[in-house]
């Protein structure tokens, strides 16, 4: 079996950083803060990081539906991990759907919008009420009696929704439902695996002839399509074949 080896080398990324941000404040009462308290990320080099978050909760006893956004938008469900003192975990779910035009336009199928159209040559605006069809490959509406594709036909065409749907998010968010015996002020700890982030390393050597040496100089470039920054992340990288499994497959 291979062993895993820790890798120490300059390091070449956005998003990341070794530093620690100054201490978030304290939530408000009933709250859980937004802000890490302490963020963690061990990275290996095979699109594999376990991630943890640290962050501060004041709650008083009963059941609350906690939010963590910020999120990797590649996590793992099912390795998620909940911790904190006088909490009793109840579901968890993860909203990997995110706030886009394209989504907020499937979630409006079967749903009245209104689309206003601003005539090029006078600037006038008009506003019809509109029925949404289909979302695949293209919008369908259904406007009175007639049938129409919404379509780039360069005339300014704008969708006026009542509101976001519940179930869209502005970034990858995890929720959790838990129960408290009685009031908490403690940290809550989530942790989990996640896809979308690896690293790879690069060595540049230059010989010396006249002195007869050697220098050598390390960098590793971070790959991040996990949707999320982790700014002021305490970071680890490993190298190694992880084996990962679920019983039946590895990831």
């Amino acid at each position: 079996m291979r062993r895993l080896r820790w890798i120490g080398l300059w390091v070449l990324a956005s998003g990341f950083s070794p530093l620690l941000a100054q201490a978030p404040p304290p939530p408000a009462a009933g709250q859980v803060s937004s802000v890490d308290k302490q963020l963690s990320l061990t990275v290996y080099n095979k699109d594999l990081a376990l991630i943890e978050h640290v962050r501060a909760a004041n709650l008083p006893a009963g059941r609350h539906r906690i939010e963590f956004k910020g999120v990797s938008a590649g996590i793992v469900p099912q390795t998620v991990s909940f911790g904190a003192a006088g909490l009793d975990l109840i579901e968890q779910n993860f909203d990997y759907d995110l706030l886009t035009p394209g989504k907020l336009m499937e979630k409006a199928v079967g749903q009245t919008v209104r689309i206003v159209r601003t005539n090029p040559g006078t600037g006038m605006e008009t506003s019809e009420n509109a029925e949404v069809l289909s979302a695949v490959g293209g919008v369908v509406l259904r406007i009175g009696n007639r049938i129409e594709v919404l379509r780039d036909d360069g005339i300014p065409a704008r969708v006026i929704f009542d509101k976001v749907p519940d179930n869209l998010r502005a970034s990858p968010t995890l929720s959790v439902l838990a129960n408290a015996a009685k009031s908490v002020n403690a940290d809550v700890r989530i942790s989990y695996l996640s896809h979308g982030l690896s690293w790879t390393s690069d060595y540049v050597a230059t010989f010396d002839e006249k002195a007869g040496e050697t220098s050598m100089q390390g960098w590793v470039t971070l790959k991040n399509d996990s949707g999320t920054s982790f700014s002021n992340a305490r970071l680890q990288l490993i190298a190694g074949d992880v084996n990962v499994s679920d019983g039946e497959s590895a990831w």
